[in-house]
């Protein structure tokens, strides 16, 4: 590859990373919303149990298997590992411009010594 067309690479990159972390933003803001929102419910749940008077072993494992409270949680799960998904992306974008960084102070090296 020829050094302006490494240059151009990660100049598209770099415009990648800038998306990345703005979306990761997003994502991170919308998985501690999704948190809140089933801890609320579960926590809700727990104490309607508990004035219904189940046993207190009973009651977290009757809140997590309520349907509402389970599918709060799933979607807490999801947002958890879409979120993660993006950090992991970032990371693999910040490797690829890593190597061609190298690559082109290599190149720039050997148009130097010529």
């Amino acid at each position: 590859m020829e050094l302006h067309e490494l240059e151009k690479e990660l100049f598209k990159k770099d415009a990648w990373l800038f998306a990345k972390l703005t979306e990761q933003k997003s994502l991170i803001q919308k998985a501690a919303q999704t948190e809140e929102t089933y801890r609320v419910a579960l926590a809700t749940k727990m104490l309607l149990l508990k004035s219904e008077g189940y046993q207190a072993t009973l009651i977290p494992d009757l809140a997590r298997g309520d349907k509402a409270c389970a599918k709060l949680k799933l979607e807490r799960d999801i947002a958890d590992g879409i979120a993660d998904a993006c950090r992991q992306s970032i990371y693999a974008i910040q490797t690829s411009m890593s190597g061609l960084q190298s690559l082109i102070s290599t190149r720039r090296s050997e148009m130097n010594l010529r």
